[in-house]
């Protein structure tokens, strides 16, 4: 495979009551700007959805990161970096009350 490549990690459900600001916070203040510098990455971003149509899935917060290649993404998934993030995740995840599931995708 060739080309770009986006990986988005999907939080489904809500965040533990009372946690939401901490939760949101975890997201853009901790998680968003340390993958911003995983190697192999050439942006991330979070999405929080304003408005729902036709009846989505529950997604509370989509995290995109793009590569440039396949290879830069399998590069950041073995990464120390990579690693070293996830007890941060870990304590984001235990603010959260669903499941997180990701998607790799081709992009043109």
């Amino acid at each position: 495979m060739t080309g770009k490549m986006v990986r988005s990690a999907f939080w489904i459900g809500a965040p533990r009551a009372g946690q939401e600001e901490a939760f949101a916070t975890a997201i853009d203040d901790e998680l968003v700007p340390a993958m911003r510098r995983f190697p192999g990455v050439s942006a991330v971003r979070a999405l929080w959805p304003v408005t729902r149509e036709d009846c989505p899935p529950a997604i509370h917060c989509q995290v995109i990161v793009e590569f440039a290649s396949p290879q830069d993404m399998e590069r950041m998934l073995a990464s120390s970096e990579r690693v070293a993030l996830r007890p941060r995740v870990k304590a984001a995840v235990a603010l959260f009350d669903g499941t997180i599931s990701h998607i790799d995708y081709r992009a043109v």
